[in-house]
């Protein structure tokens, strides 16, 4: 039996999936296909991959549209700041998403994990930087 480690997507840790373990039983068939020159597709996420590459054999944009519209969506917020326009965009490989600030959205993981990121490292960025707050209520708010 194959263990799942639970962690969570927006971590960037992948080992949510099988980590490259397949839990099917050896046998005649299993063992007929080891001599396959194709590697085995062991988790969903792969078997997208595969399916995107096979429709869109030269577009990568097509494969990265395909494979974000088939990956697990989660809900999300991305902040409005004072000052800031109302949408917040993200390119991957050239695909291009825009999410509105401030309203519940359903994206996927890798959106969110990106959009997640970049929040954290501007957190992080300019925590040492508040020059206009007193020591006791910047101590209270990290």
């Amino acid at each position: 039996m194959v263990e799942k480690i639970k962690n969570d997507p927006l971590l960037g840790d992948d080992a949510g999936e099988d980590a490259g373990v397949s839990s099917k039983p050896e046998g005649k068939k299993a063992k007929a296909t080891a001599g396959a020159t194709a590697p085995a597709i062991t988790s969903k996420k792969q078997q997208v991959k595969a399916d995107a590459i096979a429709k869109f054999p030269k577009d990568i944009i097509a494969q990265t549209k395909y494979i974000l519209d088939n990956s697990e969506h989660v809900n999300f917020i991305v902040p409005l700041l004072e000052g800031e326009i109302g949408i917040e965009e993200v390119t991957i490989n050239g695909y291009k998403l825009t999410i509105k600030k401030n309203v519940m959205v359903s994206i996927p993981v890798q959106v969110a994990s990106i959009i997640a990121e970049k929040y954290r490292i501007n957190l992080e960025a300019g925590a040492d930087k508040r020059i206009d707050r007193k020591a006791d209520v910047s101590e209270a708010l990290s």
